[in-house]
C-alpha cells in the first residue's frame, strides 16, 4: 500500500450509481471508470459494505456511517474534549496524565497528548488562554556549591543499603519516602508511599527534630500501614528513632547527594513547588489549603500507575474524575 496515497470515501449518490450498474451486469472495471473510482476502492466497497452478496446503496451508505463514528478520526472532534482538557488543566495535569484519564473513563472519545497538545494550541491561536496553564518545569541550580551532608548529625543512622529488597519491589502498601520543602517562614514535611504514590504533608514551623518527629507521627496515623521509611540526610530527621518506635517501623537513609534513592518524594515535591514556589513563605498556609494540596496530587493520574490516581492504587476504590 502507498503510505501517500489518500482514500476518499464514496459519496452516498456514488453508491446509488455503483448499485445500478451492478444491475445492468457491468463489470467493476467498468463500474469503476464510470463512478470515477479505482478498482480498489469499488472491491473495498463492496467486499465492505454488502450483505449476503448483495449491494444496496442505502445499507453500504449507513454501514460506512456508522464504521466512520467509530474511527479515530471521529474521536477527535468530540465536543466533550474541550471540557475534559479544561478541568484537567485546573487540577495541574499535564496532557499527558489528560490523554491517560481518559482512557480509563471515557476510552470510546480517548485522544493522544499529543491531540491534546493540539487542541490547546488550537484555543490559543483563537485567544483563548488555556495555554497558560500547561505544567512549566524549571530547575535553579545552587550556585554555592553542594551542601553539606547532616548524616554526621543523625544518630544510630541506618543506611539505605540494608533496606529490605522487598522495597524496591515497590510491591507493598506502606514503604515511605519522606523529605522537607523549604519555605521562607515555614515548611512543609512530606511523605509518599512508593507503590501507590498516595502523598500524606504537614507544616512545620521549624526544623527541630522533635518536632518534625512529631508531624511525622501524626501523619502516618492517618493510614492503615508503615513498614518502612526513607528519609534525606538532613538534621531535621535525628529523631527518626521516636518515629520507629511510634509505628513500629524501620526507617533508612538515602546515600548523600542521591536524591535519586528518593526519586518518588523529590517528583512529589516537583508538584508542589508548581503551586508553592522556592522562597515562597509557607507560614500562612492553612490546614484546609495544605488539604487541598493532598487531594490534588492525591487525585491526579499517573502514567507509571497506567492512568490511575495515588488514592485509587492506595485504597482500591474506584473515582469518577472526568466523566
Amino acid at each position: 500500500m502507498n503510505p501517500t496515497r489518500q482514500y476518499k470515501q464514496l459519496t452516498q449518490w456514488q453508491r446509488y450509481q455503483v448499485e445500478a450498474l451492478i444491475g445492468k451486469g457491468h463489470t467493476q472495471k467498468v463500474i469503476a471508470e464510470t463512478v470515477g473510482i479505482s478498482e480498489g476502492t469499488l472491491s473495498r466497497e463492496l467486499r465492505g459494505n454488502s450483505r449476503e452478496g448483495v449491494y444496496c446503496a442505502d445499507i453500504a451508505h449507513t454501514l460506512a456511517m456508522q464504521r466512520r463514528k467509530r474511527a479515530r478520526k471521529h474521536k477527535k472532534s468530540d465536543e466533550r474534549h474541550m471540557p475534559i482538557i479544561e478541568k484537567g488543566l485546573l487540577l495541574g495535569w499535564s496532557p499527558e496524565k489528560i490523554s491517560l484519564r481518559m482512557k480509563i473513563e471515557v476510552p470510546e472519545i480517548a485522544i493522544s497528548h499529543t491531540t491534546v497538545y493540539k487542541r490547546i494550541a488550537a484555543n490559543k491561536t483563537c485567544g483563548g488562554s488555556l495555554y497558560k496553564k500547561l505544567t512549566r518545569f524549571g530547575k535553579k541550580h545552587c550556585k554555592g556549591g553542594k551542601r553539606k551532608a547532616g548524616r554526621a548529625l543523625i544518630p544510630n543512622r541506618t543506611d539505605i543499603s540494608e533496606r529490605p529488597e522487598i522495597v524496591d519491589l515497590r510491591s507493598r502498601i506502606g514503604d515511605w519516602e519522606g523529605d522537607t520543602v523549604y519555605g521562607q517562614d515555614s515548611h512543609l514535611l512530606t511523605l509518599v508511599d512508593r507503590k501507590s504514590r498516595f502523598t500524606l504533608i504537614g507544616k512545620v514551623d521549624t526544623k527541630q527534630s522533635a518536632i518534625v518527629a512529631d508531624t511525622m507521627i501524626k501523619l502516618l496515623q492517618r493510614v492503615s500501614s508503615t513498614h518502612t521509611i526513607t528519609l534525606d540526610n538532613g538534621g531535621e530527621f535525628a529523631a527518626h528513632e521516636t518515629v520507629a518506635a511510634a509505628m513500629n517501623a524501620n526507617v533508612f537513609f538515602a546515600k548523600p547527594y542521591a536524591s535519586y534513592q528518593r526519586g518518588t518524594n523529590e517528583n512529589t515535591n516537583g508538584i508542589i513547588r508548581r503551586t508553592w514556589p522556592k522562597k515562597m513563605a509557607l507560614g500562612k498556609l492553612t490546614e484546609s489549603e495544605i488539604r487541598t494540596m493532598e487531594l490534588l496530587i492525591n487525585s491526579m493520574p499517573r502514567k507509571v500507575l497506567g492512568g490511575r490516581t495515588p488514592f485509587e492504587i492506595h485504597t482500591g476504590q474506584k473515582i469518577a474524575l472526568i466523566a
